[in-house]
């Protein structure tokens, strides 16, 4: 009795219920003389923290004396505390793991828990925890956003590297979904000057983990992913990450197939190294769906099924593999050396129709469309020294790197009519908007281009004591693109650009107290014309228009609570862009200049836990992005199209015991045009979402309900009449098991 006693007592110092149930994680228990089964690990500034849902240790057992037993250590099975509604710290901002209170940047760490909890299934519905983002439809089939007012369809990183191919990227193997906002050159090279999203994922671990999950909902919706992984001799370990999905929409036609797979190894051939591979696989096959036309400058009225286009025609497919691998080598506590090195390799094929003008007083619309495949290479290596050091009074901790990317694409397009992607035929009655399938046979693009980009920085983050700290940098790139278009009516056949460009960064913080800091921050950043430009038809001289310039300006405060359970930022911004270069508003796809533009707002976001029971993540964004600078396509003082004046989202979960829980969000935002025309509003909308779930150690089963009173909105469009209605009421059941 008394071993047992003293078993008991020492797990229940492995339970924590913080915003959710106690929720078992590993406990070992041992006797004062027992030894540690596991090594530390020297290499926390070089290498991310990886997390799991599962965390085990061995089995218990006694044979001694009770008075004098030796408790070895004890397995315990059970999801990982689900109060990690907040990740204290991140790498993305600095390239170090450094506390988000003392990052001078408005940048969001989104836990995987708070996705599951919100059975998010896109990166759409992941950002959306974050402020300041907007989302763009993407020609529904690519991940497309606006943050602060930018547009961006490649400032994508995966554990920090570009990955900037046009797919929908899935969560099934995150650990958490990173968001900075402001331009972000230092660390990431080129991009756009809103920001940019980083995918940090799982990694392999010394500990068992198998989670297995199944999910179930409206419209067919069907969904597995696994998690499994474990030690491997006395330095390795593994871990291998799958999704399936078969899945259908509210959308008429649609349907999506896909499935992915993540296998990973890590392996510590000493304490102070350790080498990573990932190997990934993810193929997509989807119904394109492009939403609906306009009337009379608003959604056309027409029941939120309905399909405009070729119904045995629309299809996208993609495959995109990747391979990378990191060294990472600690040569002392204040002195360590990193290499990342990915390799990419996307293929896509799209095949669409879709409305091309708005509906006229006659009920009738013009149809557009377009044969699109598609093919991109890309190798990237970044390297990374770290130094800590003093210099009397100041701490620093300098990194100095550079990277280099080489990406090829290889682009082809077919048009229905010479010039033209309007389908031929004349217009469509909005009483019939599918049409049969049509023949694409006029070249319009066969584009070969290569970019390549090389960049130098240094960053030093200097701690001058109780109260004060620094952030500082500035970086070199060179970055060229070489065309080759082989449609004979584009001249010249050939193009070269090259760019070189400087981005600075400095930050200042002011903590009063230990919990609170005050910081201003001056940021700026680049993007070349030529990545875009290059593969327009229309214009390549194009491509040696003067690169994208942005310059961002905040002032910002971050406050811990509750002894760092919950944490409050606020931020005032100002960024200005100049050289800026839009889609048109028709849908055509050509590029045209906008001018300058000015983006000023506040943000506020709040996550973590209220109580030992509640949590909360939430945001509230208050943003006036404008055309400052008219031009023969943009007039000043026009709205960025798909930008929100006010937005918001509030997510809060509650235990109702060690087994129950309930969850509740609503989210909204304020009318929005859907390009910066300012010709078609899209309307204000609120929309709210419930959850509840029951577990035990080995098993959750979760309901969600979105939309509960079935609004009918319209949150994303890619032009004028390119509309998506939002998603109606909908149920989703997903049963995880964990061994």
């Amino acid at each position: 009795m008394l071993i047992r006693s003293r078993i008991q007592s020492r797990l229940a110092a492995g339970f924590f219920c913080i915003a959710s149930p106690c929720i078992a994680f590993s406990a070992v228990a041992q006797s004062p003389t027992a030894r540690r089964p596991v090594r530390a690990n020297r290499l926390q500034s070089a290498i991310p923290p990886a997390t799991s849902e599962t965390s085990t240790a061995s089995e218990a057992s006694s044979g001694q004396d009770e008075g004098e037993a030796l408790l070895q250590s004890i397995r315990v099975t059970g999801w990982l505390n689900t109060s990690a509604y907040r990740i204290p710290e991140t790498k993305t901002a600095t390239g170090t793991n450094t506390p988000l209170i003392d990052i001078p940047l408005s940048i969001q760490v989104i836990p995987d828990v708070v996705l599951r909890d919100q059975a998010a299934q896109t990166l759409a519905d992941a950002v959306r925890n974050s402020p300041g983002i907007s989302v763009n439809m993407g020609e529904g089939m690519r991940d497309e956003f606006y943050i602060r007012g930018v547009k961006t369809k490649s400032d994508f990183f995966v554990d920090g590297l570009r990955d900037d191919t046009e797919y929908v990227r899935d969560l099934y193997n995150i650990s958490h979904v990173d968001v900075l906002q402001g331009p972000s050159a230092l660390l990431f090279g080129r991009g756009g000057a809103g920001g940019l999203i980083n995918l940090v994922s799982k990694q392999p671990e010394r500990s068992h983990v198998l989670d297995i999950s199944l999910e179930v909902g409206s419209w067919q919706h069907l969904r597995s992913t696994i998690d499994m992984g474990d030690a491997v001799g006395q330095s390795g370990a593994f871990r291998l990450l799958a999704m399936a999905e078969d899945s259908e929409s509210f959308r008429d036609h649609y349907y999506l197939h896909r499935y992915a797979l993540n296998p990973q190894y890590s392996i510590e051939p000493s304490e102070r190294t350790r080498i990573d591979f990932s190997v990934s696989y993810l193929k997509d096959r989807r119904f394109v769906d492009r939403g609906i036309p306009s009337r009379d400058g608003v959604p056309v009225d027409v029941p939120r099924e309905t399909f405009f286009g070729a119904p045995d025609q629309n299809l996208s497919t993609g495959v995109v593999k990747a391979f990378s691998t990191r060294f990472s080598h600690a040569y002392s506590d204040d002195l360590s050396l990193s290499n990342t090195f990915r390799i990419s390799d996307a293929d896509r094929v799209y095949l669409n129709t879709y409305p091309g003008s708005s509906v006229n007083d006659e009920g009738t619309f013009k149809m557009k469309g377009y044969y699109h495949p598609n093919n991109r290479l890309s190798y990237l290596d970044r390297l990374e020294l770290i130094n800590t050091f003093n210099t009397g009074s100041v701490n620093h901790t300098l990194m100095v790197g550079g990277d280099f990317s080489w990406q090829r694409d290889n682009d082809f397009q077919l048009l229905p009519s010479p010039d033209s992607k309007t389908v031929p035929g004349g217009r469509i009655p909005l009483a019939n908007p599918e049409i049969a399938p049509v023949s694409f046979i006029y070249l319009d693009r066969d584009n070969h281009v290569v970019g390549k980009e090389f960049g130098v920085f240094v960053q030093d983050q200097m701690d001058f004591g109780e109260h004060w700290k620094a952030l500082i940098g500035i970086r070199w790139d060179r970055f060229s693109v070489s065309a080759d278009y082989y449609n004979p009516e584009v001249s010249p056949n050939h193009t070269y650009n090259l760019d070189t460009e400087w981005s600075p960064r400095a930050g200042l913080i002011y903590k009063p107290v230990e919990n609170d800091s005050i910081y201003v921050s001056v940021t700026q950043t680049y993007t070349p014309q030529g990545a875009n430009i290059a593969l327009s038809r229309k214009d390549p001289k194009g491509a040696n228009l003067d690169p994208e310039q942005a310059t961002n300006v905040e002032i910002g405060n971050k406050l811990d609570l509750l002894d760092g359970k919950l944490s409050i930022s606020a931020a005032l911004f100002q960024l200005d862009l100049d050289d800026v270069v839009s889609k048109a508003a028709d849908g055509s796809g050509d590029l045209v200049s906008t001018g300058k533009q000015r983006n000023r707002g506040f943000v506020l976001s709040t996550e973590g836990a209220l109580t030992p029971k509640l949590s909360i993540f939430a945001n509230y964004t208050h943003l006036n992005a404008e055309i400052t600078e008219t031009t023969k396509d943009a007039d000043a003082g026009a709205r960025v199209g798909l930008v929100p004046e006010k937005q918001f989202s509030l997510w809060t979960r509650y235990a109702l015991n060690s087994h129950w829980g309930i969850a509740a969000g609503v989210r909204g935002e304020s009318k929005k045009f859907t390009s910066y025309d300012n010709n078609v509003v899209l309307p204000k909308y609120v929309v709210g979402d419930l959850m509840a779930y029951y577990q035990t150690d080995n098993v959750r089963i979760q309901l969600n309900l979105n939309n509960v009173t079935d609004k009918h909105y319209f949150p994303t469009a890619s032009s004028d009449n390119e509309i998506m209605p939002g998603t109606p009421r909908s149920l989703m059941m997903r049963v995880s098991t964990s061994f």
